[in-house]
């Protein structure tokens, strides 16, 4: 017996190899049984002779309901057309084979259908491609597979869910029409002794169900089988994002956070932000003097904020401001509204989504243990300076000094003279806030001549809603977003096309930074007027035509934005897609 359940397993992974190297699912689907709810064929002939439980048969009846039934008996007798899964069913009729016996329903609109095929000698296929279970719109794919061997396949793609109707149950398995036994296909390889098996599946309303996208191969044991996983190349439909859009991302944000795993590396350094119209220029050494004049102490506590008039009208973001808010814990917010005192350590988040905010060296400083945080105006060079001199961290002994001057120019410099840490997180640098994206960290040591834009800076980007899925016979839904608001962002454009292999510069073109991933000429496009509108949804209706699963397509969109570049186009990342069942 030993010897025999090894042969099996042997031969059962050497049919899995050679499975292997096929697609999961044989998209020759054949005709359409053109079944309607609870509908099952008449006799189809297999075009050989499969032998289940040591009886032959030429022939099979196929169910809308996810089973087919082995031999030429009226199927009326055999539970036909049977909606119900239940073992005491699976007891009582003739020989079937239950790839997913579920209560489908392939007459609701949108719904797929079920196929035969036996075109192929010693192979006969069914397969149920996108049919939707009764009374959902959730579609199920499956396709099982006869060989003249007696072995044969089960492939799963999309499983969608049970039906609330018949109690949320579907069953896999065999069953003579005798007692059947259950097992459980969750841990394979799987030996059953029986060739009568089931595993009866329950699952919550609307919960997917289990085995998606896997395909299994049962080989006879006489009795019983072998039940192996096959390796295969998927045709499951996919999408994937490709590169980036244009103009490339950018936030009013620039700032280093520095810890155990990132040591400062500022002291004796200084940085300035130069005004340039709406933007900044960041450039080292433009204010380089630290100022060693005496200032204005605040009356600083451990973690507190204080409001300090300034003595002219700073320039920033379009207005003129008069005052500033100063926190003991090393930094300072530009207008008259209090953000608190910043405590307990420099946090990005907190820096891109408050108000705007200048940080020397942000983190839990405490000057009731030594030095202070005071503000004088630099007789020499006009400038407004807040000071934290000799402050040290809370619980520690080293001290630090930075100081903020402001211009009234509306440049602004960030100075270092030495700076350490002793425990968890300081941050250096600036944010426009409100909320803006945060573009991430950069090595403020190396800045130099890098443009801080004014406003937050969003790429085109092409995106696959949650749910879309390319399959044949749906509609495949893709996003723009961040399309300009008027007078720009008038229409967008979604070309479809082949892919272009590491895509192509478009700089040439004046189109700064953009990148070309789909070859034109374009296969289709779809025009969207926007006017406006931050986001557009294309609707792509994919022909339920077998022949397309594979295709591989690339996506790219296009939006008006004369602000963007010379040109006056946003463009898109791509989406790779790939069509499947």
């Amino acid at each position: 017996m030993l010897r025999s359940l090894l042969s099996s397993a042997l031969a059962a992974s050497f049919a899995a190899s050679l499975l292997a190297q096929s697609p999961c699912f044989d998209t020759n689907f054949g005709p359409s049984l053109a079944l309607g709810d609870d509908q099952v064929t008449a006799p189809l002939p297999l075009g050989f002779s499969f032998t289940y439980n040591g009886v032959v048969h030429s022939s099979i009846s196929v169910c809308a309901n996810g089973y087919l039934v082995l031999g030429s008996t009226n199927v009326s007798t055999l539970n036909g057309g049977d909606y119900s899964p239940t073992l005491a069913e699976m007891a009582t009729g003739g020989a079937r084979i239950c790839p997913y016996w579920n209560d489908f329903n392939p007459t609701i609109a949108g719904s797929g259908q079920v196929y035969f095929d036996n075109s192929t000698p010693g192979v006969a296929r069914v397969s149920w491609i996108r049919v939707y279970t009764y009374g959902t719109t959730l579609p199920g794919t499956m396709q099982i597979s006869l060989f003249a061997n007696n072995t044969f396949t089960v492939a799963y793609g999309t499983l969608g869910t049970t039906s609330t109707f018949q109690a949320n149950t579907a069953i896999i398995g065999a069953s003579p029409g005798v007692a059947t036994p259950t097992v459980n296909f969750a841990t394979r390889p799987l030996n059953i002794a029986t060739n009568a098996f089931a595993q009866v599946i329950t699952r919550a309303p609307g919960q997917l169900l289990p085995y998606a996208n896997s395909k299994w191969l049962f080989t006879p044991t006489n009795p019983g089988y072998v039940v192996t996983d096959v390796t295969c190349t998927s045709n499951v439909a996919t999408s994937t994002v490709v590169g980036a859009g244009c103009p490339a991302a950018a936030s009013p944000t620039l700032y280093e956070q520095f810890s155990a795993n990132n040591a400062p590396d500022l002291s004796g350094l200084n940085l300035s932000f130069l005004p340039s119209g709406n933007d900044y220029i960041a450039l080292p050494g433009l204010s380089p003097v630290w100022f060693a004049g005496a200032g204005t102490p605040l009356l600083a506590l451990d973690d507190s904020s204080h409001l300090v008039p300034l003595p002219f009208a700073f320039p920033f973001n379009g207005a003129n401001e008069t005052s500033i808010y100063v926190s003991s814990n090393g930094f300072l917010t530009i207008g008259g509204t209090d953000p608190g005192d910043g405590c307990c350590t420099g946090d990005p988040a907190v820096l891109v989504s408050g108000p705007a905010r200048i940080a020397a060296w942000w983190e839990d400083l405490d000057p009731t243990s030594g030095g202070t945080v005071e503000h004088a105006l630099d007789a020499g060079t006009g400038e407004f300076v807040i000071s934290w001199r000799n402050v040290p961290e809370y619980g520690a002994a080293t001290p630090i000094n930075v100081q903020v001057a402001l211009s009234p120019t509306g440049q602004f410099t960030i100075r270092w003279q030495n700076v350490s840490l002793n425990t968890g997180f300081f941050l250096a640098g600036y944010s426009r806030g409100g909320n803006v994206q945060n573009s991430g960290a950069a090595d403020l040591s190396t800045v130099n001549g890098l443009t801080v834009p004014g406003t937050q800076v969003f790429p085109l980007t092409l995106s696959v809603p949650t749910g879309s899925v390319p399959t044949i016979g749906s509609n495949y839904t893709l996003d723009t977003n961040n399309i300009a608001s008027l007078p720009n962002g008038v229409f967008s454009i979604l070309l479809i096309s082949n892919e272009l292999p590491g895509g192509f510069p478009l700089d040439g073109f004046g189109l700064t930074g953009c990148t070309a991933y789909i070859a034109l000429p374009e296969l289709l496009s779809y025009f969207n007027l926007t006017l406006g509108a931050p986001t557009t949804t294309y609707l792509i209706a994919i022909p339920n035509t077998p022949a397309f699963v594979g295709v591989q397509l690339m996506s790219q969109a296009i939006s008006d934005d004369l602000t963007a570049n010379a040109f006056g186009y946003r463009v898109s990342n791509g989406v790779r897609w790939t069509i499947g069942i």
